[in-house]
């Protein structure tokens, strides 16, 4: 049994819905690496001094910057569009579409780290 058939089955419907099947496991393993697969996960370091994509830390040579990262898949609020609501990011439908495109454009590079982990870079 893969990640897939372990995911909510909230998850494993969007998952269904934008990615191919053979990216169905890889999708389910970075969104439970990202949030535990929690829908309502938040991970905001920003601070006053930190704004967004400051950087606050450095691992293993890779600059860590400030964020704001929603949902399944930790989509950083940081990174898109002044007009996008973040809010809608708790959205199932709405953070695993976003995911995708994100996954059409770079592959499982926008999650680094848990890409790293899982052998997907």
């Amino acid at each position: 049994m893969g990640k897939f058939d372990e995911c909510p089955q909230e998850l494993r419907d969007a998952i269904v819905e934008f990615w191919p099947q053979d990216e169905w496991d890889h999708a389910a393993a970075i969104a439970e690496l990202e949030s535990g697969w929690d829908a309502f996960a938040v991970a905001d370091t920003r601070t006053v001094d930190q704004p967004c994509g400051s950087v606050i830390d450095q691992v293993a040579g890779v600059d860590v910057t400030a964020e704001y990262s929603i949902g399944w898949f930790q989509i950083n609020a940081c990174n898109l569009p002044p007009e996008w609501v973040p809010e809608n990011l708790f959205n199932t439908r709405h953070n695993c579409g976003t995911a995708h495109a994100m996954w059409a454009d770079r592959g499982w590079q926008p999650w680094f780290f848990s890409a790293k982990r899982l052998g997907l870079l």
